[in-house]
């Protein structure tokens, strides 16, 4: 072997190891899922972070960034680093945010939980969330907008990590934020979120429950929620009927007063 054979294999063998501060933030994100810290607690020091791990400061400092980056913790100067909580990303991910005249109030929605079960049924949820054993959680819901018209949701879980939710009462759930819920109970924060939303003929099973008629119109809207690395935990879709009041889209709420997803 010449000795440019040598230094291009040396070359790709040090590009595929990972550097020490990825390691390092592997590690933290490691402990975080498997729940040392949970969601809204605080990291240790910076500097007990490296005794921890036998990094230098500036290591540490780095791997944390990486988490920053992506959305696993918050870092607050002078207060320290904290598990990105589910409180803190609702505010940037929560739906149902349908506005009173002139935009800037949020109207009041109230959620009527229908049931909850385990199902093998197959659809365009099974992909995404890429449950082992192609079972699922569903939880069917009824959201009614300021008591002026009313919405179906129907959410979609991997059943392998969320059976604890089928054995609940429906009742205990009624009004919950699921999002709040799977952070506190399952150490589950939504970090992410992708949408889709398209406008069709609504399904008679869906008509009859919001009292619209058949072969009514609406807006289908999807919601792929995910955790820590990406990982698929919720898929939602709702079916909205027509009205006259706007859909807020944006990043933040507009004001107080609206129920939490």
């Amino acid at each position: 072997m010449s000795e440019a054979d040598g230094q291009s294999r040396t070359a790709r063998a040090r590009g595929g190891q990972k550097s020490k501060h990825r390691l390092i933030a592997e590690q933290l994100l490691n402990a975080i899922e498997a729940g040392r810290w949970r969601p809204g607690e605080q990291l240790p020091s910076e500097e007990q972070l490296a005794t921890e791990t036998g990094s230098s400061l500036g290591t540490v400092q780095r791997a944390l960034r990486n988490l920053v980056e992506m959305g696993v913790v918050e870092r607050h100067h002078g207060r320290g680093t904290f598990v990105t909580g589910a409180r803190a990303q609702e505010r940037q991910l929560r739906h149902f945010r349908f506005t009173a005249e002139g935009g800037t109030q949020l109207l009041p929605v109230y959620f009527n939980m229908l049931g909850i079960e385990i199902t093998r049924d197959t659809g365009p949820w099974k992909d995404f969330l890429q449950d082992p054993t192609d079972t699922f959680v569903r939880i069917h819901r009824l959201v009614s907008v300021n008591k002026e018209f009313e919405v179906f949701s129907e959410v979609y879980l991997p059943e392998h990590r969320f059976r604890d939710l089928a054995t609940m009462k429906t009742t205990t759930l009624d009004g919950v934020s699921i999002r709040d819920m799977l952070a506190e109970r399952f150490n589950a924060p939504t970090l992410n979120i992708r949408q889709t939303i398209v406008c069709q003929t609504l399904p008679p099973r869906v008509t009859r429950l919001i009292d619209q008629p058949a072969g009514q119109s609406g807006i289908v809207w999807t919601i792929c929620g995910m955790s820590y690395r990406d990982t698929p935990i919720t898929w939602q879709r709702v079916f909205v009927p027509p009205s006259d009041r706007v859909l807020e889209m944006g990043a933040a709420p507009l004001g107080e007063g609206a129920a939490k997803r």
